[in-house]
């Protein structure tokens, strides 16, 4: 034990001297080596892990190494819950069978999925409505109003939409439809700020365009519901 201590002790003591010997130019030259070495070391490693490691199964895999489950990285919600946790996941997977989303606890096809969005969709739009509920504002009245998308320098509306009905309906021709149309040279040539807004207008566009379709649904069902 003495002689392990004391061949450690210098083994430091030559260490002290080897490191005073060296001037701080020379300290710091050969510091800024190693750093340089350091440093092509770790490139050159994620550069070999890159290449031996991608999957050759699936584009969007992003397991390394040997695997039989493929999966892509997950996305989420922007904004997280109350207690900071991601909500929403999603990624791409597959193990044994075809590539499906997973979604909610689920494994879903594309066209599963899709639906599965459409009734995320109407239920923002409902949790949209108790905020303007929350602010006094009047529910919408997609009967009788008109919605339309404005863009900053445009002459008139994108485009608008409202709910026509036939005073004269031919037989077979339907007494009520969704009217969507557009002002003549309404165009418009946008910067990021004129974009932000189409973007705002357009995403409050669709829930009303949304309440324009169940309205027209539920008017259409009403003369079949009649005896």
């Amino acid at each position: 034990m003495t002689c392990t201590t004391a061949s450690n002790a210098a083994n430091d003591n030559s260490a002290r001297a080897a490191t005073q010997a060296l001037s701080v130019e020379q300290f710091e030259t050969t510091g800024k080596q190693i750093g340089s070495s350091m440093t092509i070391l770790r490139e050159a490693l994620q550069v070999l892990q890159a290449n031996a490691s991608a999957c050759g199964v699936h584009t969007w895999c992003a397991e390394v190494g040997d695997h039989t489950m493929h999966s892509s990285a997950y996305i989420e919600a922007p904004t997280p819950d109350g207690l900071g946790d991601d909500v929403l996941l999603a990624n791409l997977m597959c193990e044994d069978g075809p590539p499906t989303v997973g979604f909610l606890d689920l494994n879903l096809t594309a066209e599963q999925t899709r639906t599965r969005v459409a009734e995320l969709h109407r239920h923002l739009d409902r949790v949209a409505a108790l905020a303007d509920q929350l602010e006094g504002q009047a529910p919408l009245d997609p009967g009788t109003e008109c919605y339309s998308v404005t863009a900053p320098g445009a002459t008139g509306a994108l485009i608008s939409a409202e709910i026509f009905r036939s005073d004269d309906p031919q037989p077979g021709d339907p007494t009520a439809s969704i009217s969507v149309f557009g002002l003549q040279d309404s165009d418009a040539d946008l910067d990021v700020a004129g974009a932000d807004h189409l973007i705002a207008d357009l995403e409050e566009f669709l829930p009303r365009l949304r309440a324009l379709r169940n309205h027209l649904a539920a008017t259409v069902a009403e003369p079949e519901a009649r005896p």
